[in-house]
């Protein structure tokens, strides 16, 4: 895999980092870590058939970060020439002398350096080998596909093919040295119905580390097209209290939120509405949120973190009750407590607290069972806005989805409101769905059913 990878960027990025760990520790740092990230990625945009965007690139870049009594000196350049980068080793150190100091400053605990030593299965190495053309071809077939579903589909936002894959390296002045490489997939098309000259938009896609775990390009259209004409017909509903089933769209964001509001920086700051909340019940039992960088074909898996610390299991929610708080060193320091492995970065910022595979656990029940047990309610699965209060917990956002009626879809809802705290939603979460997938990316969760929120409509 690494030979691949080299072979593309053309250059040992390894022995790089090292050579330069070396160079700033010659001219007096305690400390120092050195990252090289490199990418190379493709993307098409087509609509009716027309190309409208073809972009191909491979890029690098290296970021040096230098301690020096407390205090932190942070480059960095896409340049790889050795005049530039000798240079830069010189200007990271001359920041650090004149930075603020900081006893929380400094690499990752020695003692915890390391990687997971299991199977992750990250890098798909046959997408290099698919042609321009082909990748053209897929998302025509992709965007046809879902034109000639239905005669109300009128028109095309257009229909995408991107594929990247990227190599990350680190090096620190403690002996840790490491690289893996990663590659990722996806299709997806936007599609506009319209019917009695009312318009509707809505898209699809599909997404994975491997091209042959993709859904086909034209399933991709197909599902693009049938949520699209499900939303002709859209009406407002009366304000009133009801019953929310939440789609693995939606739901997913709602982890999203509780992983933001459990890190150390948001805790650290106090900006968080899970404040003073761990080791306490912040969700309805049954509900628990892992994040894992070690699941084998995971979209997000590492073996190691930003820091050099080996990619692991954190649960972050066990039945309810907030369990752990992902932190980089930094913010683990100033808390009091242990790094989680939660370090991300690129080669132009330092470590910050990040989710890899981020998901709740699925329950027993199917979506359908979960509409079937709603006897008045609104299925939602988009939400609109950035009316959310992180400190608070506080909701109020414009959403749309389907309104249910005797266990059954009744009809398309738009143009409402949802408010409520986003405390008492997880506490009132009622049903697990069964539907976890990773296809939509690396933050995931089913289908839930929650007791009750506030609607606002007409």
């Amino acid at each position: 895999m690494t030979t691949q990878v080299q072979d593309r960027f053309q250059i040992d990025s390894l022995s790089l980092a090292d050579d330069v760990v070396r160079e700033v520790m010659k001219l007096g740092a305690d400390a120092c870590d050195v990252v090289v990230s490199e990418g190379a990625d493709f993307s098409v945009q087509v609509r009716l058939g027309r190309i409208e965007k073809l972009e191909e690139s491979i890029s690098r870049g290296l970021g040096i970060r230098v301690f020096k009594d407390g205090a932190v000196g942070l480059v960095h350049t896409t340049d790889f020439a050795d005049k530039s980068i000798k240079e830069l080793v010189k200007d990271a150190i001359a920041i650090a002398r004149v930075s603020d100091r900081d006893a929380a400053n400094g690499l990752a605990p020695r003692e915890l350096l390391g990687r997971y030593a299991g199977k992750l299965n990250i890098y798909d190495p046959s997408i290099s080998a698919i042609s321009p053309a082909r990748k053209i071809e897929m998302a025509r077939a992709c965007e046809d596909a879902g034109l000639a579903l239905d005669p109300r589909i009128k028109n095309s936002d257009g229909a995408s093919w991107f594929d990247a894959e990227g190599r990350f390296t680190l090096a620190t002045s403690d002996g840790f040295r490491g690289q893996y490489a990663g590659t990722t997939a996806g299709i997806s098309a936007s599609l506009l119905a319209e019917e009695d000259g009312v318009k509707q938009t809505d898209s699809w896609y599909s997404y994975d580390r491997f091209v042959s775990r993709l859904d086909t390009p034209e399933a991709v259209g197909k599902e693009a097209a049938r949520r699209t004409v499900a939303r002709l017909g859209s009406r407002k509903v009366k304000s009133q209290t009801a019953a929310l089933v939440v789609d693995p769209l939606v739901s997913r964001r709602f982890v999203s939120m509780i992983f933001g509001a459990a890190s150390g920086g948001s805790i650290y700051r106090k900006s968080s509405f899970l404040l003073d909340r761990l080791g306490t019940v912040i969700a309805a039992p049954g509900v628990t949120i892992d994040d894992d960088a070690t699941l084998e074909d995971g979209p997000a898996s590492r073996p190691f973190d930003g820091e050099g610390l080996p990619g692991r299991r954190l649960r972050l929610v066990e039945n309810g009750t907030l369990g752990e708080i992902p932190c980089e060193s930094y913010f683990a320091r100033k808390l009091g407590r242990s790094p989680t492995g939660n370090a991300v970065r690129g080669y132009a910022s330092g470590p910050a607290a990040g989710s890899t595979n981020l998901f709740m656990q699925p329950g027993s029940d199917s979506p359908s069972d979960i509409i079937r047990s709603v006897k008045n309610g609104l299925y939602l699965n988009s939400l609109m806005g950035m009316g959310f209060n992180g400190v608070t917990g506080d909701l109020s956002q414009g959403a749309s989805g389907y309104w249910i009626e005797n266990g059954e879809i009744a009809f398309p809802v738009q143009e409402i409101t949802i408010a409520g705290n986003f405390l008492d939603m997880l506490a009132g979460i009622e049903r697990i769905g069964n539907d976890l997938s990773f296809k939509m990316g690396s933050t995931a969760a089913p289908t839930l059913l929650i007791r009750e929120i506030t609607i606002g409509g007409s």
